[in-house]
């Protein structure tokens, strides 16, 4: 009889033991996922944000975006951006428009390499930019368009997109179905082919 007890006490330390390891793991994927998760969606948003910097560049350059990768990778490797300084003083009383036509100010015009300026924080090769950052790693869908705004005005306006689930892929699919089931969008995306939105994030 005493032998029964000590199997039972055992048989319940074990059970205690092995609830207490699935009670804790039950609390923490959750939150493994979010912060793995959330590192994931920094590192392609972070990307995004490069794209857009860069279409912004080539549409300032060339008067519209460009739905191609290799155009846009050229173009941040060669291109440059027109940076223009005011050389001078302007007083309190004037503005700099005001300055300029007396001549207290002047204005010069030079340009400096993208890659140089808009794009020295970057510490991945540029031509990975085409490709997001984690995950099944896919290039992004990008292209371009004109809409009409409101004033009946036709602007140019581009997108790049991306499947959640595939910036996601490698974490807990259940968790992934169940993040992406409470988001308007599937896909993580800047710009939009359909409204003039200044080239927004749906992060944003």
């Amino acid at each position: 009889m005493k032998a029964l007890n000590i199997i039972i006490k055992i048989i319940l330390f074990v059970a205690i033991i092995v609830l207490a390891y699935y009670i804790v793991v039950g609390i923490k994927k959750p939150i493994d996922f979010e912060e793995e998760r959330n590192i994931r969606l920094r590192k392609n948003i972070d990307r995004l944000i490069d794209i857009r910097t860069a279409q912004n560049s080539y549409r300032e350059a060339t008067g519209f975006f460009t739905p191609d990768f290799d155009t846009l990778i050229d173009f941040i490797k060669t291109g440059d951006i027109r940076v223009v300084r005011a050389i001078g003083f302007v007083p309190d009383t004037l503005t700099e428009r005001e300055a300029i036509q007396r001549g207290i100010v002047s204005r010069d015009t030079f340009y400096i390499p993208i890659k140089d300026s808009l794009f020295k924080h970057i510490k991945y090769p540029i031509e990975n930019i085409r490709y997001t950052a984690t995950g099944d790693i896919v290039e992004w869908e990008m292209d371009t368009s004109s809409v009409m705004t409101g004033s009946n005005v036709r602007v140019w306006v581009f997108s790049a997109h991306a499947e959640l689930k595939k910036i996601l892929e490698g974490l807990d699919e259940q968790l992934i179905i169940n993040y992406i089931s409470l988001r308007p969008e599937d896909i993580l995306r800047v710009g939009s082919l359909n409204d003039a939105d200044n080239s927004a994030g749906n992060w944003e």
